[in-house]
């Protein structure tokens, strides 16, 4: 009977956390989703790149911002060098000469993401501030859009859509059905005003809303909560759009996950207020069913699986049938596993697979925390190499 409780019990949970909240939000949006009043007004923008060894993506990004649909003269590009030891201060320099609207800033040594944000956000002139990664690209009315619906005076941070390009292989086309199953949810609780997260890659906000980071949080954990808990709205916009590519292997995509869940472990924790369904019942409702349960499901597998392993030796069929199912499963994803190192593509089993693979980062997130390990700084080993620079050519 108390095995029986137990098998239920995290099946119940998986259900919830993978089909079940999503499918009660897909239900509620339906009913009812609250409006937000967008208006044309065109406050000044400072966007602002946190760079560390850019300088294969630096130029591109930086013509990028500067070519969007938004008025010259309230745009200013804040470029904070975090001890680049390549060619990225050279470029970002070269470019400063020619356009005014381009500053560099440095840290004076490898301090970290959160860091040199917090730098660039205290030299920042512009009324929103708009934060983005060096190697990711905008659509032209991405400013424009998210401007929009910051001029709504509940909302205080915005978030454009992530479209994850170059998914070709296993893993990135796995995690792109990830994605978009995470999309919707974050469109559905931006409709229905319980959103509290964001996406660090195209991330406006209100510059009066920023409070410093600390350095162990990253922004698109922290920001949205100190939001929320500022009484003001986070939004999700899917006609803004950026544009950014998964990591190509296994390794790269888990230790991504990784550190992206241990972050998040951390600084939801550090926030623990916002998790008080008395006081934010939508919110806290959010962020337990789509970020803490999620976060925690390897742990109910393998509650699951050793639970129905105990029912399959004493002879229940039942137990023996999930048993199967499990295992059955778990060798489709490892197929799809081994079918990706030999062909660089895991076709149908590429989806069991990333599934398995985005749970064992959970499960590691999960153990940095418990660990107290903290990631301040990281590098990207599949950033690439960057290329020889030839004298003389146009492009630094």
């Amino acid at each position: 009977m108390h095995m029986a409780i137990v098998i239920v019990s995290s099946v119940i949970v998986v259900a919830y956390t993978w089909i079940g909240y999503p499918l009660t939000l897909w239900i509620l949006r339906m009913q009812k989703s609250r409006e937000v009043h967008r208006a044309a007004a065109l406050p000044s923008f400072t966007i602002l790149i946190a760079a560390y060894n850019e300088e294969c993506h630096i130029q591109d990004k930086l013509e990028n911002c500067l070519a969007l649909d938004y008025p010259a003269d309230k745009i200013e590009v804040i470029v904070v060098s975090d001890g680049c030891t390549d060619n990225t201060d050279r470029i970002v320099e070269h470019l400063a000469g020619d356009d005014s609207r381009i500053r560099l800033l440095r840290t004076g040594g490898r301090a970290g993401k959160s860091k040199a944000q917090n730098l660039g956000v205290k030299e920042a002139r512009g009324e929103l501030l708009f934060m983005t990664d060096a190697g990711s690209r905008l659509d032209r009315n991405t400013l424009r859009l998210l401007a929009a619906d910051l001029a709504d005076p509940k909302a205080g941070l915005v978030s454009a859509t992530l479209e994850l390009v170059d998914s070709e292989d296993a893993i990135s086309k796995g995690q792109g059905l990830y994605w978009r199953y995470e999309l919707f949810i974050r469109q559905a609780e931006s409709d229905l005003g319980v959103l509290a997260t964001g996406s660090g890659v195209a991330l406006a906000m209100k510059k009066s809303l920023f409070r410093p980071l600390d350095p162990m949080y990253g922004e698109d954990c922290i920001l949205p909560l100190d939001v929320r808990l500022a009484g003001y709205r986070v939004l999700h916009n899917s006609r803004a759009r950026a544009y950014d590519a998964m990591p190509h292997s296994a390794e790269g995509e888990l230790r991504a996950r990784i550190r992206m869940t241990a972050r998040n472990w951390t600084g939801t924790l550090s926030r623990k207020e916002i998790l008080n369904p008395l006081r934010y019942p939508g919110t806290a409702l959010g962020l337990i069913s789509h970020k803490l349960l999620r976060w925690l499901t390897p742990l109910f597998l393998m509650i699951l699986f050793f639970a129905t392993v105990y029912g399959a030796t004493i002879g229940n069929r039942e137990y023996q049938a999930l048993f199967g199912a499990q295992v059955l499963f778990y060798v489709l994803a490892y197929v799809g596993w081994l079918r990706f190192r030999t062909r660089g593509s895991g076709g149908l089993l590429g989806f069991p697979f990333s599934f398995c693979l985005a749970n064992i980062g959970f499960l590691g997130g999960l153990l940095m925390v418990l660990r107290s390990e903290q990631i301040i700084a990281y590098d990207n080993p599949e950033a690439p190499a960057p290329a020889a620079p030839i004298e003389g050519a146009e492009r630094l």
